[in-house]
Order: C-alpha cells, then sequence, then structure tokens
C-alpha cells in the first residue's frame, strides 16, 4: 500500500509550475518582485523545493528566457508558415498584432522586455533571437521598408507591454494594411 503522506515527484511539473508563476509575478508586478518566497506562496511548493530546480533568481529567470524565447519562436514560424513564408518583418508585425489581446503571450513578452532590460546577458540573447529569425540580416543590409515594419512591430510591441497607448484591434488592422501597400 502506498503511503498518502509521502509526496509525490513530479520534478518537470514542478519545475514548470515554479517557471509559470515566476512570468505570472515578473508581468504583473516587476521582475524584481519575483523571490522564491513569492512563488512559494503562489504555487504551494517549498522554497527548499525551488531551490532544488534553480539555485538562484538568475538560474531561474535564464530559463524562463529560454522558454520564452522558443516559445516565441514557435509563433513567428507558425505566423510565417500560415501567411505563405512572407518576409519574416511582416510576419513578425502580424504575429504582434494578432497576439496582442493574448494574455499568455502578453506575459511571455512583458518577461523577455524586463529581462533584456535589466541584464545585458539577456538582452544579448533577445539580439540575438532577432537576428536569427526576424532580421536575418543587420539592419544596415535591410531594406528601408522592412526596416520600417521591424520599428512598427517593435513599437506596438513595447506600447502593448508597457500599457502605454490603448491601440485598438481596429487601428491595427489598419497600420498592418497599410505598411502591407509599401
Amino acid at each position: 500500500m502506498e503511503n498518502p503522506y509521502k509526496r509525490k515527484k513530479a520534478p518537470e511539473e514542478s519545475k514548470q509550475l515554479i517557471l509559470e508563476a515566476a512570468a505570472e509575478i515578473g508581468a504583473s508586478a516587476d521582475w524584481h518582485q519575483v523571490t522564491f518566497q513569492a512563488i512559494a506562496d503562489h504555487t504551494g511548493l517549498s522554497k527548499g523545493g525551488i531551490i532544488h530546480h534553480f539555485r538562484n533568481k538568475e538560474e531561474l529567470l535564464e530559463e524562463l528566457m529560454r522558454q520564452s524565447l522558443a516559445e516565441l519562436t514557435a509563433w513567428i514560424r507558425e505566423e510565417k508558415r500560415t501567411a505563405g513564408n512572407e518576409i519574416a518583418s511582416i510576419a513578425f508585425l502580424r504575429f504582434v498584432i494578432k497576439k496582442s489581446d493574448d494574455i499568455h503571450y502578453r506575459r511571455t513578452m512583458k518577461v523577455i522586455m524586463q529581462a533584456a532590460l535589466v541584464n545585458t546577458q539577456y538582452k544579448k540573447m533577445w539580439d540575438n533571437w532577432v537576428t536569427e529569425n526576424i532580421s536575418g540580416v543587420s539592419v544596415a543590409d535591410q531594406s528601408i521598408n522592412s526596416l520600417i515594419i521591424m520599428l512598427v512591430a517593435d513599437g506596438l510591441w513595447c506600447a502593448d507591454n508597457m500599457g502605454v497607448y490603448d491601440i485598438s484591434a481596429q487601428q491595427k488592422a489598419q497600420i498592418l494594411n497599410k505598411l502591407l501597400s509599401l
């Protein structure tokens, strides 16, 4: 007979629960408010259980950044595939507009943005991701139209994640249509 008091181990589930809690806390407040105690309170796990998976907050943030970028890569690839493999900058703009009302996406993007702002290591991870998945070439080698589209997409991305403007879905569609006419 199984001991009902023995803790059932599910390390991958616990690790994912920790990452999701960190992302939720970080996106609703800011990254500085993500502590092992806050995660423990949010998940019901012990601080020791959290430390078992992540030795420190930096290790946690690095894994969260890696997972967020992998998720973003999958989203962008799907957008490019759905749109007929159009140029990456347009796929990125379509993606930013389409996903801007998706809570999970916004949480993921806010964590990426905060991470890149607080640590040069994460900024470099973001820069590398953009080069590999969006621009593919240096800014100097991009067409001016592609660069304009990327700057607009980045602006919308930042505005959505920082809550700077309340841009309606209709306005975003108009922006997309205007840029597609370039």
